[in-house]
């Protein structure tokens, strides 16, 4: 009796262990899966970053060379006039996301701006930050964010334009609509495309899926007060060219009807031309 209630004991021993080997290899076959998933996310999302980074740097140049051909048609053509006029409507049309093309003058003053809806032709621009810029170094620039007279926010993109004897004659710009620029540059890779948003080095935001959003400063707009981590998380992004960090916010941009906040993993990247940067950020909730 007693050596058939040894035998008991130790089946029993032999079972628990191996219910407990078996726990344990599934807990550790979990973690696996789940790392494994954690590491292809990760580069889906470092993918889809670096396409659309290229996308976007690839937009940006050219927009440059439509300003730079428009700059040497001018040069000839003048700043007025029918030939004028269609070299700038033919700039503004190459690309749904440059709302008008303009001349101005050697004092600054709009002399011809294609299309005109707003009536601009003839308003100084001279204190504009663009301007400014160009004049300091007589090349061409790409302004922060400004609130257009259309009422949303838009970059302007300025070069000079100096004729046959290189004497200065003016400058062209272009208005340009960033947030449809980085929304056409977005990059599908895989099954997924992960949310993305855009801020200039101050923390101005170009670019988010929620339109409301764009223009307001993370580091300085009252909404964001109550959220320090975002906060944490801008002025890392703002000091960096590239990098990887956590922050808690909402799923959707100021969801306070779900009021559902989660923590997010984010990976962030530059873009930008004539020494004016943008980051590119793309995140996953955890």
């Amino acid at each position: 009796m007693a050596r058939y209630k040894t035998v008991i004991f130790t089946l029993i021993a032999v079972l628990i262990i191996s219910v407990g080997f078996n726990v344990y290899q599934m807990i550790a076959n979990q973690a696996a899966t789940k790392e494994n998933q954690s590491a292809s996310t990760r580069q889906e999302m470092v993918s889809q970053l670096m396409h659309t980074q290229n996308n976007a740097n690839m937009k940006l140049a050219e927009l440059e060379a439509t300003m730079k051909t428009a700059c040497q048609k001018l040069s000839s053509a003048g700043l007025t006039g029918p030939q004028a006029d269609a070299i700038l409507i033919e700039a503004a049309a190459s690309d749904p996301i440059i709302m008008n093309s303009a001349a101005t003058d050697t004092k600054d003053i709009l002399v011809n701006v294609k299309p005109d809806p707003y009536n601009v032709t003839g308003d100084d621009i001279t204190m504009q930050e663009q301007q400014l810029m160009m004049r300091e170094t007589m090349q061409p620039v790409m302004s922060n964010v400004i609130m257009l007279v259309q009422g949303y926010p838009g970059i302007v993109m300025v070069a000079p334009i100096f004729d046959s004897q290189d004497q200065f004659m003016g400058a062209l710009s272009l208005v340009i609509q960033p947030s449809a620029l980085i929304n056409q540059s977005i990059a599908s890779t895989g099954d997924k495309t992960y949310s993305m948003w855009a801020m200039q080095s101050n923390g101005t935001l170009i670019y988010d899926p929620d339109p409301a959003q764009q223009g307001k400063n993370l580091l300085t707009d009252p909404i964001y007060e109550d959220y320090p981590e975002v906060q944490d998380f801008t002025r890392q992004v703002a000091a960096q060219q590239s990098g990887y960090g956590t922050y808690q916010y909402y799923v959707k941009n100021l969801d306070q009807t779900q009021n559902q906040v989660v923590s997010k993993e984010a990976y962030w990247i530059t873009v930008g031309i004539y020494g004016t940067e943008w980051r590119l950020v793309i995140w996953n909730a955890l």
